[in-house]
């Protein structure tokens, strides 16, 4: 599931956070693995984040569906290989947040493959590059 509200939240020891809501099958993968992988998206993502953002999990194997290279790292979660940066995370604490649970993870892994600009959401669906 393409994630726009990912965030550091501690550098030593080093907590990423997430935030998505109950309802999404990404969350209830993740309170089953209690882990997660976060994978940055590059300008050549937008059609994949696009599509993956529209289409659930829980009906279709997105990897399959829309050809999605992946390997796994210690803690078995799939990173997507053409990401730019893959960081992996064990849950460490859920946090109630009004309509969404921000989730804490205490990164185990993180692999840097290439240098590539980045993308954020911006205004609603609009991908704006940095």
């Amino acid at each position: 599931m393409p994630a726009a509200w990912v965030f550091p939240l501690s550098a030593d020891p080093p907590y990423f956070g997430v935030c998505v809501t109950k309802k999404r099958h990404t969350y209830s993968l993740i309170r089953k693995r209690k882990a997660f992988g976060i994978n940055t998206a590059g300008p050549r993502m937008k059609k994949l984040i696009g599509q993956a953002g529209t289409t659930t999990g829980s009906k279709v194997d997105k990897f399959s569906q829309f050809k999605i290279p992946k390997e796994y790292g210690q803690l078995r979660v799939p990173l997507l290989k053409n990401s730019p940066v893959s960081i992996e995370c064990r849950l460490v604490k859920e946090i109630e947040m009004g309509d969404h649970i921000l989730l804490v993870g205490e990164v185990v892994g993180a692999v840097q493959r290439k240098k590539a600009k980045g993308i954020y959401q911006s205004e609603g669906s609009k991908l704006v590059e940095f």
